[in-house]
């Protein structure tokens, strides 16, 4: 069985690993000053314009950047945008692939060489990850999933780090974060080309995954 501290444990292990990327970044717009931070703007609004002319590389960037703690929601807000000329359905397609595409090599980055690097810090005390997967990990991962708040990109490490089996957690990871996802696409799509049907669509999406997330939450209390 993992407990609550045991999760907790894991995620701040995740949250440190990442946390130097971040203070590398504030430390790098620190020394730089407004001129670099003048220059990553123009360099982001070069990016986003190269995206949105062509497809394939958005698709990529949504299947690879937020493995690097990118935040996703600017890039399914361009899919949104990118969906006014060539379809919101087609837009949602294209991200639930791109999308499994990061869940799967993610979670093998986590489950070998992330793993091995968590492990080799947590010799130093008297914590261990698990060898194997705990009994309740289903549930824990759909909690996880399910949670505001939680960056997705933290769960594919924890839940590959914890040794998940890859099935389940596809099976588990998909459903949850491709409908939250297509429902941040077809809202913004129906925010960028006006069209009432789409914004409501995915408005009732995120609200849907919401309450579903609340509920899970609530029956893991009650049973606890």
């Amino acid at each position: 069985m993992i407990n609550r501290k045991s999760i907790f444990l894991l995620f701040c292990g995740v949250f440190l690993l990442f946390g130097f990327i971040f203070l590398a970044y504030f430390l790098l717009l620190s020394f730089g000053g407004e001129n670099l931070e003048n220059r990553i703007d123009s360099l982001w609004d070069s990016f986003q314009g190269m995206l949105l002319k062509s497809g394939l590389f958005l698709f990529l960037a949504i299947a690879i950047l937020p493995g690097f703690v990118l935040p996703i929601a600017p890039l399914l807000s361009l899919a949104g945008l990118w969906a006014e000329q060539h379809g919101a359905w087609t837009a949602c397609l294209f991200c639930v692939l791109s999308l499994i595409t990061n869940l799967s090599w993610t979670y093998w980055l986590a489950r070998g060489p992330a793993r091995t690097a968590l492990q080799k810090l947590l010799n130093r005390t008297k914590f261990k990850l698990p060898e194997s997967p705990p009994d309740n990990l289903l549930q824990w991962a759909m909690i996880l999933r399910l949670t505001p708040g939680v960056p997705f990109i933290f769960s594919n490490y924890g839940l590959g780090i914890l040794k998940m089996p890859f099935l389940q957690y596809l099976l588990i990871s998909v459903p949850i974060t491709g409908l939250t996802a297509c429902g941040y696409v077809l809202t913004f799509a129906g925010i960028f080309s006006g069209d009432w049907t789409y914004l409501w669509i995915g408005i009732c999406l995120i609200v849907i995954m919401i309450i579903v997330g609340k509920m899970v939450l609530k029956s893991k209390k009650n049973a606890d």
